[in-house]
């Protein structure tokens, strides 16, 4: 299948990346990395995101600032990667080949092309894969952006079935001009004040249930407003209520501005997608979110609440940690 959807993209006359709306550093790190292989190879090719305000986080990766926020007038394939379902890409459906790169155990398979291998850490791994079963030649540009990918998905290799692979995989990027201390500190330690000042609004207003194996909050816009935080500070602040000692499930739940709430789920060892598979979301085990319509927050927080309780993995562990 790597060879054929690399034929595909050679005989394509005008390629589309997309990264999926409200991005991360492994659909960003991959497109970017497809596009500096399929540029060096005098291919056509335009990236998309739907997003308006992309993450300044990744500005540093090659090819970032030619990401653009409008389709072509034609082309004849897109490619996405690390998007589970089609409705993430933002597009609308066409006459055109689809390929779909991923390593999420929820992915739909929407593309004429499924690369989707959900062993892996990230979509980065997949498409590094891909380069070296077509024997593609990956420069500092396409190495930067596939460490990076790699790497942010990873939690810079705190989470996700990290195995021998992703590290030899990480050791060849180095090899080829990736530099580790460089993308570690563009990622890690860039945050903007306003962020800081979510953090301190998530430790002052998060709740435990279930004797602290639980950790839920929610953020209104009324919370980003008195931040200054934007829908982009949000992106895995929710980790910090997993790093407590006895939680088990961290949850954030965020009013989107155009109405709508944003979930998201992290968990140290329970099978979470389960939960966001229920609302037609999808994701990791232990990373997963999902959408729903405007409603009461509170009473939805409590719904999911009760659904992760009859997780039995959960029960087991809520007896085992009492609260400090």
């Amino acid at each position: 299948m790597y060879q054929e959807a690399w034929q595909a993209m050679l005989k394509a006359e005008h390629i589309v990346l997309v990264s999926h709306v409200y991005p991360d550093g492994d659909t960003l790190g991959s497109t970017l990395a497809l596009y500096a292989v399929l540029v060096q190879a005098g291919k056509k090719v335009t990236h998309y995101n739907y997003t308006l305000a992309l993450p300044q986080t990744y500005d540093f990766l090659p090819g970032f600032s030619k990401i653009k926020n409008s389709l072509p007038k034609h082309f004849d394939m897109v490619v996405s990667c690390d998007c589970s379902t089609f409705d993430r890409l933002k597009i609308p459906k066409g006459e055109y080949t689809l390929i779909n790169i991923d390593h999420h155990i929820t992915n739909t398979y929407f593309g004429e092309y499924n690369l989707v291998v959900d062993r892996f850490t990230s979509a980065g791994m997949v498409v590094y894969e891909l380069l070296k079963a077509n024997q593609i030649e990956i420069n500092k540009a396409c190495a930067t952006c596939l460490y990076t990918a790699i790497a942010d998905d990873t939690g810079f290799f705190l989470y996700g079935d990290i195995d021998e692979l992703t590290f030899s995989i990480v050791s060849q990027l180095v090899k080829q001009g990736a530099n580790p201390k460089e993308i570690a500190s563009k990622v890690k330690r860039r945050e903007s004040l306003s962020k800081i000042r979510l953090y301190a609004y998530i430790l002052n207003h998060f709740e435990l249930h279930e004797n602290g194996t639980i950790a839920t909050v929610i953020i209104d816009q009324e919370a980003l407003l008195a931040t200054g935080a934007s829908r982009n500070d949000t992106k895995n602040i929710i980790n910090i209520l997993r790093t407590m000692v006895n939680v088990t499930i961290a949850m954030m739940i965020l009013e989107e501005k155009e109405g709508g709430y944003k979930i998201s789920l992290r968990s140290k060892d329970i099978n979470i997608s389960k939960i966001a598979l229920a609302y037609n979301g999808g994701g990791h085990k232990t990373a997963a979110g999902f959408e729903v319509p405007p409603c009461d927050p509170k009473v939805l927080r409590d719904e999911i609440v009760e659904k992760i309780k009859r997780i039995d993995i959960l029960c087991d562990t809520r007896e085992n940690h009492p609260l400090h």
